[in-house]
């Protein structure tokens, strides 16, 4: 039986517009998301939130277990737990370098983390459940036929701007491995191509994920930097036995170098949901896909999705430096974080408003920023 026979079916159960397909033909497809990552399965979920759809759904994704080998980590309030469904939260999170530490402690705002695993077993309940939405385990390279195309798939990196590599080791010690704080950026220091720093996540009382991170010019060697995890790990918790639980890595985009093309309107990191100078996508992308299911359900609309002007303006600024003077990174970032609060930190690396811009500029080492607004490198 084809899919949309298939689809036709699980909306009425035989060959019959019912109350779902009202106003639609039942042999189309309504909305066809290419791709079942998190953009993808956030949107498919919140659409499955919603009892009557105007027509089928359909997901294609050939590897849905690839979201087990991920980590997603954002900040949040109280008001947002229900939402973002975080595993585990912090207060306390730091930035250093091998000389200086800044820690901070959120009052409004903790950093949450979720496991691929725990979004993909979360979103597969609600999607399954619906009569209307299909998922089927395919590739897919053309734009397929239907009212509303979503387009999540990864792009190359041969097309990125900057790039993000990193490769992440989860272990489980022991003992209690007695780590208070997220290392969000512990020991930054400039590489020949870019930044390298350490990410320390804590993920219970024994358990923890440590990840070397390289914002850089050129691909990383992953295996380099999963090697720079064994070292750490064995320096560091020397006198705590450890086994490895799983590893991650993955190249991430710093921005585009051009326009790609799509197959319909893109979402996730593709549509712009991640931040180019930091990665973080997940609050994004969840309040995104949220939105565009709203439109979907009431008006029959999709819109793309643009992350804010501002915020575009001051990535590419840390762009640039990145590429041009990555030394001084470490020091712009270290003063940044010195001279914000917790909470003001959280909402600069989210960028939610334009006051979260302005904050980078009044908290930022003068010299290097002012170089970089005029585009003068050379005297940083």
């Amino acid at each position: 039986m084809s899919i949309k026979a298939l689809m036709t079916q699980a909306c009425t159960g035989d060959s019959t517009a019912g109350q779902g397909c009202i106003g639609h033909n039942p042999m189309d497809t309504w909305v066809h998301i290419v791709g079942g990552g998190l953009s993808g399965l956030s949107l498919a979920s919140s659409l499955a939130r919603h009892q009557v759809l105007p027509g089928p759904v359909v997901i294609s994704e050939p590897e849905p277990e690839r979201l087990t080998k991920k980590t997603f980590s954002f900040w949040l309030t109280d008001e947002e737990h229900a939402i973002l469904n975080p595993e585990h939260t912090h207060s306390n999170w730091q930035v250093s370098t091998k000389k200086l530490t800044t820690l901070h402690t959120g009052q409004r705002f903790r950093y949450g983390t979720r496991s691929g695993k725990h979004v993909l077993d979360e979103c597969q309940a609600v999607i399954s459940s619906h009569p209307q939405i299909h998922q089927v385990k395919e590739a897919i390279d053309a734009a397929p036929k239907a009212d509303h195309v979503f387009d999540s798939r990864p792009i190359a990196p041969s097309s990125f701007r900057l790039i993000q590599s990193f490769s992440g080791t989860e272990v489980e010690f022991q003992r209690p491995h007695q780590i208070e704080a997220v290392g969000l950026m512990n020991q930054i220091e400039a590489t020949d191509s870019g930044i390298r720093f350490v990410y320390i996540l804590p993920l219970g009382a024994k358990r923890a994920l440590i990840e070397h991170t390289e914002f850089t010019t050129k691909l990383a060697d992953l295996s380099a930097l999963q090697s720079m995890n064994r070292d750490y790990l064995s320096r560091e918790f020397s006198t705590n036995p450890f086994q490895t639980i799983r590893t991650e890595a993955a190249h991430i985009p710093m921005g585009f170098r051009s326009t790609a093309s799509h197959l319909g309107i893109p979402i996730g990191a593709r549509g712009g949901m991640t931040r180019d100078a930091t990665g973080y996508g997940y609050r994004t992308i969840r309040y995104a896909c949220e939105a565009i299911a709203r439109d979907l359900v009431t008006n029959n609309r999709a819109t793309r999705y643009h992350p804010s002007l501002t915020t575009q303006w001051a990535d590419t600024v840390f762009l640039n430096l990145i590429d041009q003077r990555p030394d001084s990174i470490p020091e712009i970032l270290l003063t940044i974080a010195r001279r914000m609060t917790a909470d003001q930190f959280a909402a600069f690396m989210m960028m939610r408003t334009p006051s979260d811009v302005f904050r980078i500029l009044w908290s930022a080492p003068l010299k290097p920023f002012t170089c970089a607004l005029i585009g003068k490198y050379q005297w940083i």
